[in-house]
């Protein structure tokens, strides 16, 4: 437990002792002030008074006298008038000394003849009394030369005045010594008293507070013991609720492993599932290009050889029929490209690969491409001299896929919208990627995950199957494709084929 008595006493007295120290150099320095303070005014006043009644008389002496030394200064008539005049002017004062000195700093006059003619010029007092500040100070003197005798352990105080005319103009300095071991004794005994007050102030304050911190310090042991005692019991108690928790934590381990499990067993499930569902497509599929290839090809031949006999039985008559002729043509153009499509997707055509100069087969096929009115196609190839190994055929059926849906995404937008695809290219290291940049429409993240789900379409035509087709020949030539679409912001497809090895270090 903390020893708060034996702390409190020892840091109390500590700061006791410090308290008093800091009030009794407080007390001596103010009182110390105050004394100088009173003597400077009272050496004002009598400067003042030296000023009005005597300086007129001997001004003109004093500025002559600034030049003479000592002997020449104590030998002159007027200095001793002036020393009587001086001495009659302190008479009854606690003045011990008077000085008088020329703005020379030359000491014209003293009550201490041995002193005339000293320099007082690089005193600090001096200069600072000729430049029109009053300078006070007190000090301690074993022996000091009074004016009339030598006094022993005395303490003055001098200030250094300035000796101005009617005009204000400073014509010299008075430099006056007063006694104050008297005044100083008193004050240094009041102040002593306060000091001694104080100090039984802080003694009785001590004695109360080291009786309150005492009985604080007995209340606190014996909450100490009793707060010991309940975190012992506490601690029981936390030992027994830290096994229970253990025992729910390994509970909840096994749990989170169970439902780990379980949630693995479901993923395999729903992959399993989708994975039948996707089987199940493509038997359907099977059996769907199965049929179409023997039931619907030749039906269609037929009613298209149909039609262009019509077509020439009726030509140059006008009987109303050539609308529903041409709409009839086009839906066989349709059905045609379904078959090609359902064919195409189901087939596993093997490649006829070779060598090709990418940008430049890229823009020969984009150039047999007519774009709709009102859409501009813009090309970037930025990677000339790569060459690619695919079989162009596919290639080329992946890359007009794209574009033919990027085209049908421009038409759904209205006339005021820009109407774009940009076709960009760029060799990256091991990778050649033509990247497909319209301002369409855009898709949402639900349609943007089915795109490569086969017979999934947003088309009110078509079996979905383009963009399943164009994922398989990329596959099929060790490359990726990259979708990502935002609504409202356009579609960007992504294709990275290999460079062939050559290629790669030339890169």
């Amino acid at each position: 437990m903390f020893p708060l008595v034996r702390y409190f006493s020892i840091v109390s007295a500590v700061i006791v002792v410090v308290a008093m120290i800091a009030v009794t150099a407080v007390l001596t320095r103010l009182t110390t002030e105050q004394l100088i303070e009173e003597r400077q005014s009272a050496s004002v006043a009598l400067t003042q008074t030296f000023s009005n009644s005597i300086w007129r008389e001997f001004r003109d002496h004093i500025q002559a006298s600034a030049e003479l030394d000592g002997d020449a200064l104590r030998a002159h008539p007027l200095t001793l008038i002036l020393g009587d005049n001086v001495r009659e002017l302190m008479h009854g004062l606690s003045v011990v000394k008077v000085k008088i000195f020329a703005l020379n700093g030359n000491t014209v006059f003293s009550t201490q003849a041995s002193q005339m003619g000293a320099t007082k010029q690089n005193s600090s007092g001096f200069r600072a009394a000729s430049k029109g500040q009053v300078i006070s100070d007190i000090s301690h003197r074993n022996k000091f030369d009074a004016i009339e005798r030598q006094i022993f352990e005395v303490d003055v105080v001098s200030s250094y005045v300035p000796i101005r005319n009617k005009d204000g103009k400073i014509e010299g300095v008075f430099e006056v010594y007063d006694n104050v071991t008297e005044t100083l004794e008193k004050v240094t005994w009041r102040r002593n008293i306060i000091i001694a007050f104080v100090g039984l102030l802080f003694a009785l304050l001590y004695v109360g507070l080291f009786i309150v911190v005492r009985r604080a310090a007995k209340v606190m042991r014996q909450q100490h013991f009793e707060i010991a005692n309940a975190k012992s019991t506490l601690e029981q108690a936390n030992a027994r609720l830290s096994d229970e928790i253990k025992i729910r934590e390994e509970a909840q381990i096994e749990l989170e492993h169970i439902n780990k499990k379980l949630i693995e067993r479901s993923q395999e499930l729903v992959a399993a599932q989708q994975t039948l569902v996707q089987q199940e497509r493509l038997a359907t599929l099977g059996e769907l290009t199965a049929t179409v290839s023997h039931e619907l090809r030749n039906p269609l031949g037929t009613i298209r050889s149909s039609l262009f006999l019509i077509k020439k039985k009726i030509e140059g008559r006008s009987i109303g029929v050539e609308g529903a002729l041409e709409r009839a043509e086009r839906n066989i153009v349709r059905c045609d490209n379904i078959i090609k499509e359902l064919l195409g997707f189901a087939s596993e055509p093997m490649t006829n690969r070779e060598h090709i100069d990418a940008d430049h087969w890229l823009s020969r096929t984009l150039n047999e491409q007519d774009a709709p009115e009102g859409i501009e196609i813009a090309k970037e190839f930025g990677a000339p001299g790569a060459r690619l190994l695919v079989d162009q055929e596919q290639m080329r059926r992946a890359v007009i896929n794209i574009v033919e849906n990027a085209f049908q995404a421009l038409l759904e937008t209205t006339e005021d919208q820009p109407r774009r695809l940009l076709v960009r290219t760029v060799s990256e290291g091991n990778c050649y990627k033509i990247v497909f940049e319209d301002t369409g429409p855009g898709m949402d993240p639900e349609t943007l995950g089915k795109v490569f789900e086969p017979l999934f379409s947003t088309k009110s035509y078509g079996c979905g199957l383009g963009l399943p087709t164009v994922k398989k020949i990329i596959e099929k030539h060790e490359g990726d494709i990259h979708y990502d679409s935002k609504v409202g912001e356009g579609t960007t497809v992504t294709i990275s084929l290999p460079l062939p090895l050559d290629q790669e270090r030339a890169a």
